[in-house]
């Protein structure tokens, strides 16, 4: 397998994918290659129908009996995401967003979820372990990794619980500037 060096640095930029085609739940699996994820996006809220004009051609067909049907709009056969990043693809990914945040001077936003990846990522790098999967459903995150005894670990998380962590990383990345 091709080692990685830092998991908080490579998941980062898959939150930032995911967060930008507003997928929230999800599962990725890393390997060899990079990293594969499928997710579901949400439904879209339905608004309500405003209401229509009635046109005079409308209402000429409607007393005359004839009442076109409406066209209903397509509709995806599934809202199943299936998405496949090499390591250099998401190295361009983070590279880009780095150009767009020099100069920014903003504060990362600690629940996005690219913030919740990289916490996750920096948990798995902290114990020194090699990540295998991460699971995302609702609050509730699961990941799997080996560690550096070759045992495959599985733990759970909430994103609130990896808030503290996540400030630690943040606050250490701020000393180092």
């Amino acid at each position: 397998m091709a080692v990685v060096r830092n998991y908080a640095e490579l998941l980062r930029p898959v939150g930032q994918i995911l967060e930008s085609i507003h997928i929230d739940n999800f599962a990725l699996k890393v390997d060899d290659i990079g990293v594969s994820v499928s997710g579901e996006k949400p439904e879209p809220a339905k608004a309500p129908a405003p209401p229509q004009a009635l046109s005079l051609r409308v209402m000429w067909q409607t007393l005359r009996g004839k009442n076109e049907e409406p066209v209903p709009e397509p509709q995806p056969s599934s809202g199943i995401v299936e998405l496949n990043y090499t390591h250099g693809d998401l190295d361009r990914v983070d590279n880009e967003a780095k150009s767009r945040r020099v100069g920014a001077g903003g504060r990362p936003e600690a629940h996005a979820l690219s913030q919740v990846l990289r916490a996750v990522g920096g948990v798995v790098d902290q114990k020194q372990g090699r990540l295998i999967s991460v699971s995302k459903v609702g609050q509730d995150i699961t990941v799997e990794y080996q560690s550096p005894l070759k045992q495959n670990i599985v733990e759970k998380f909430t994103t609130a619980s990896l808030y503290d962590f996540w400030v630690r990383m943040y606050l250490r990345r701020r000393d180092r500037s």
